[in-house]
């Protein structure tokens, strides 16, 4: 299993619209990608600018295929505008079967 986790900050006059691009998104994934085991895109408390984005893929490919999909292609230009710098996109790997399954090892 893979995990990504991505740090994005938002120009205040387009948060509003990173929110309704990412929240059709989190639609879009649930719906069409079944090795997309979580895409949750999460908001700051103390910055509204300031969003994570936290993703667990099956595979590798299920990973490099979820940014190849027509609905994620579409919104990318449009929500990559609304960013105020660079992404911090991070992956992981699984530590142990307990972080699959939640099972104590």
């Amino acid at each position: 299993m893979i995990a990504v986790i991505m740090h994005v900050r938002t120009k205040p006059d387009k948060t509003q619209r990173f929110i309704e691009l990412t929240t059709q998104l989190q639609k879009d994934v649930r719906a069409n990608e079944p090795d997309t085991l979580l895409f949750q895109v999460l908001q700051s408390q103390d910055d509204a600018n300031a969003f994570v984005f936290t993703e667990f893929f099956t595979t590798m490919q299920a990973k490099e295929e979820h940014a190849l999909r027509p609905y994620h292609v579409a919104m990318s230009a449009d929500g990559y505008a609304c960013l105020d710098g660079d992404p911090d996109i991070r992956c992981f790997d699984h530590l142990g079967e307990a972080a699959i399954t939640g099972v104590p090892a």
